[in-house]
């Protein structure tokens, strides 16, 4: 099973993209207002329906691990993967 509790993927929300669970936000918008510099705390601002924990999850694997959205997603979609934090890339268990 996955350890990603911050993250759904389902063929009808957000046409199966990863989105915080419990939200239609993407994931994705997440990556985007990091790389344009909104911090964190912003964020969560603007979409208050997100917690700090399921964000720091995600940034975790975003910024700290440095995971796609791509591989987030299949993550998160497949209980057959785990991450491999020490290689930044997934395998199948």
């Amino acid at each position: 099973m996955s350890n990603l509790s911050a993250i759904t993927v389902h063929p009808e929300i957000q046409d199966g993209e990863p989105v915080f669970s419990g939200t239609r936000i993407r994931v994705e918008t997440f990556c985007d207002f990091m790389r344009i510099g909104v911090s964190v705390s912003e964020f969560l601002n603007e979409f208050p329906s997100i917690t700090r924990d399921q964000v720091m999850e995600v940034y975790d694997l975003v910024s700290q691990q440095h995971y796609s959205v791509d591989q987030i997603k299949a993550m998160a979609a497949s209980s057959d993967m785990t991450p491999q934090p020490s290689f930044g890339r997934m395998y199948a268990a």
